[in-house]
C-alpha cells in the first residue's frame, strides 16, 4: 500500500472513530422520550363519583373523561374535558357548585387544581370566576393567586387572589382592583 493510500485510509478510520465517539445521547432526553408514566394507565368516561365521610355526603362529582397517571412520585387524575362538583352541607343540601373546563387531582396530596373557565357558585348565589383555583381537601380551603371576579346580588368585585372555605360561605378577595355596586331594580 502506498504511503498516500495508507494516510487516507488511516484518516478515514480516525474520522469514523471520532464520529462514533462524539455521537452520544443525552440520558435525560432519552428518559423523557421513553417515560411510560407520561401515558395514562387507565382512562374512564362518564364518571359520576359520590364522596361520603362518616355516612355523610361531602361532595359529588361528574366528568366526561378522567385519565389516571401512575407516576410513582406524584400520581394524578386528569380531567381534560372538565368537571362539575357539588359540595353538600351536613343536612345533605347542596351548599356550593364548582365547574371547570380542565382539572387535575393529586391523590397523595389531597389537592385539586381547576383551570379554564372556573365558576364557583354558593347557596347565596354569589359567583366566583377565575382561570385557576386550588382546592385543598384536608383543610377544606380553596384559593387562587390569579385574577378573580366575584359577583354578588349587590356588587361585582375584581381582584388578584382569593381564599375561601370549600362551601364558598366565607371568603376574602386579595388585592381588590375594582368594585361595582349594582342598583336594585325594584
Amino acid at each position: 500500500m502506498s504511503p498516500h493510500k495508507y494516510f487516507i485510509s488511516t484518516a478515514i478510520w480516525i474520522a469514523v472513530l471520532f464520529l462514533f465517539l462524539r455521537c452520544t445521547n443525552n440520558p435525560e432526553v432519552v428518559r423523557q422520550i421513553n417515560r411510560i408514566d407520561s401515558l395514562p394507565v387507565e382512562q374512564r368516561e362518564n364518571i359520576h363519583l359520590v364522596y361520603t365521610d362518616s355516612g355523610l355526603k361531602k361532595f359529588e362529582m361528574k366528568a366526561p373523561v378522567v385519565a389516571y397517571f401512575d407516576d410513582q412520585q406524584n400520581p394524578k387524575l386528569e380531567f381534560k374535558e372538565g368537571i362539575q362538583v357539588w359540595f353538600f352541607d351536613p343536612e345533605g343540601r347542596v351548599e356550593s357548585e364548582l365547574s371547570a373546563g380542565y382539572a387535575i387531582r393529586y391523590p397523595t396530596l389531597a389537592k385539586w387544581e381547576a383551570m379554564k373557565n372556573v365558576i364557583f357558585v354558593n347557596r347565596k348565589m354569589e359567583k366566583l370566576e377565575t382561570d385557576h383555583l386550588i382546592w385543598e381537601e384536608s383543610s377544606e380551603k380553596i384559593y387562587s393567586e390569579k385574577k378573580v371576579t366575584v359577583t354578588t346580588p349587590n356588587e361585582i368585585i375584581v381582584g388578584e387572589g382569593f381564599e375561601a372555605d370549600q362551601y364558598f360561605n366565607t371568603y376574602k378577595i386579595k388585592r381588590v382592583t375594582g368594585e361595582i355596586l349594582l342598583e336594585d331594580e325594584t
